[in-house]
């Protein structure tokens, strides 16, 4: 009986264990499921986004397909490939980064004319509470009803050739590259492209400056939630994709990806049967012992006559 207990213990606070993590909200940037101020599960619920944790499981047929792409960890040179290969089949690829390695994507994609300045968006006059919140109050005319965007310690964009601005910045933003909140002689003065696009083979290569825009507690201020419907709808995207795997990633996100994991391996049929087998063992190895006692107990019966 003592086995028993304790196994059935241990199952107890292992599922215990595992209902905390499952139901509990991750409270990572930029995760559909993470409710607090800095997820996407309005924006998801909006739009129904839909996340991915790789490149790979995008499908196969692309129109009308867009991948969300914040490239907070490098790209893997496999993936550039896919990449190429999404944008070329006429699918379209949304890059919305800061500080993280977006230029280093555009660049191995082979893109000379749209780069990420990875420096800090100023704008002490057309800001929302402070100067590192500054708004693009400038976009292209197919941007009908949407006036104003809230952006939230942006960076932005170095547009040419070919490529075409959406939103901008004002003048009298500038690059805060000492970060003093002053403008300093040498500092470059606005406006500042911070939405642009480029065709790509049949697609679309769509680069934001601010992936901020998307959060909780940014999509519902001025024009963000309207101006990312909009690029949908001008783009013909029916299925949005967010990809994960290049995401800021917390204990508790490896967590919940191991035991979902290890519900696609329990799912599976050869190890229900093991499972089943170890719980019979576990269910019938008191009357065993109770058996092997009784027998243990009759020898000596035996013996002594």
């Amino acid at each position: 009986m003592r086995v028993r207990t304790i196994t059935i213990l241990v199952f107890a606070n292992l599922l215990f264990v595992s209902s905390l993590i499952w139901f509990y909200p991750s409270t990572s940037d930029f995760r559909c499921d993470n409710p607090f101020w800095n997820g996407l599960s309005e924006a998801r619920a909006s739009f129904n986004i839909l996340e991915i944790s790789s490149i790979t499981e995008l499908p196969e047929e692309v129109e009308g397909v867009a991948l969300l792409l914040i490239p907070y960890t490098p790209i893997e040179d496999w993936e550039i490939g896919l990449l190429s290969s999404f944008l070329k089949r006429g699918g379209v690829l949304i890059v919305m980064d800061d500080y993280g390695y977006g230029g280093d994507l555009l660049r191995r994609l082979g893109i000379r004319d749209l780069l990420f300045t990875h420096e800090l968006l100023v704008d002490p006059l057309f800001c929302y509470k402070n100067p590192k919140l500054p708004r693009a109050i400038r976009l292209s005319h197919e941007f009908t009803g949407v006036k104003d965007l809230a952006l939230n310690h942006a960076s932005t964009l170095e547009a040419s050739g070919t490529v075409e601005v959406l939103a901008w910045s004002s003048s009298f933003s500038y690059l805060d590259q000492d970060g003093d909140l002053e403008h300093d002689d040498g500092e470059p003065m606005g406006g500042f492209a911070v939405a642009a696009r480029l065709r790509v083979g049949e697609g679309w290569l769509i680069a934001v400056s601010d992936p901020s825009i998307l959060i909780n507690s940014m999509i519902d201020l001025y024009d963000n939630k309207s101006f990312f419907e909009r690029l949908l709808e001008i783009h013909g995207v029916e299925k949005v994709f967010l990809d994960v795997s290049h995401l800021p990633t917390s204990r508790l996100d490896r967590a919940k990806s191991w035991l979902r994991e290890a519900y696609v391996l329990a799912s599976s049929p050869g190890f229900s049967i093991l499972i089943i087998t170890l719980m019979l063992i576990v269910s019938l190895s008191p009357i065993w012992f109770e058996e092997l006692r009784g027998l243990g107990g009759a020898e000596g019966g035996l013996r002594n006559r």
